[in-house]
């Protein structure tokens, strides 16, 4: 066997190793699936669809992912342009702390979104600036996609959920910001976040099966 052959299987072996890792530490984040309640947004234009993806660290820290995207049926733009959520903890002192940002979003905390509730523990948006920091054209444009991870500070961190951070004190506890655009009254919008309940996922997975054993026979 060359030297070549031995450094390419090396490599290959590297490869599995590094797979396998990345597979573990899927397998040990809980995921769930969120979309816009456009039925209870403020304007009803915007929309979006994501994941929130946690995974406990320690017992008091733990690392939160958001992936958003702009969904929104505006036949002119609208971008996302910030997203606020609660933290149901039991800690009154958690925190989510941005550590890295798709866009030009930074970390907010304490913020209020009006009319869903006077008090969001964390999220991200625009300059930092909930209501209208910078140009919305920055931000999430239609059929686009943000990532945004977070670090989490709380005493009952391993404990936590991803619906955790959809949880809290209001009917409401993500909620999205859409600015621009020509669409509602001045192109703007605040959509609530939920996730899909049993019977809407049931038609979900029957529609995904039917629409594969379609394909399955249009290819035979």
């Amino acid at each position: 066997m060359s030297q070549f052959t031995k450094t390419v299987k090396q490599f290959g072996m590297i490869g599995m190793i590094a797979g396998a890792l990345a597979c573990a530490t899927a397998a040990n984040a809980d995921v769930i699936n969120i979309f816009g309640d456009t039925n209870n947004s403020t304007e009803g234009i915007g929309d979006f669809e994501g994941t929130i993806s946690y995974e406990a660290k320690k017992h008091d820290e733990g690392l939160l992912t958001i992936e958003l995207t702009n969904t929104s049926q505006c036949e002119d733009s609208l971008w996302i342009t910030g997203f606020v959520f609660n933290i149901d903890s039991s800690d009154h002192h958690a925190e989510a702390d941005l550590d890295d940002a798709d866009y030009h979003f930074k970390g907010v905390e304490d913020e209020k979104a009006q009319p869903f509730g006077k008090h969001f523990d964390a999220g991200a948006a625009l300059k930092g600036n909930w209501e209208g920091g910078g140009d919305p054209k920055d931000g999430i444009d239609i059929g686009d996609s943000g990532t945004f991870t977070f670090e989490i500070e709380a005493d009952d961190a391993e404990d936590l959920m991803a619906s955790s951070f959809i949880n809290g004190p209001y009917d409401f506890n993500f909620i999205v910001r859409f600015r621009g655009g020509d669409c509602g009254e001045g192109g703007s919008d605040k959509v609530p976040g939920s996730v899909p309940s049993p019977a809407s996922l049931a038609i979900m997975l029957v529609g995904a099966a039917t629409m594969g054993g379609r394909g399955k026979r249009r290819r035979a």
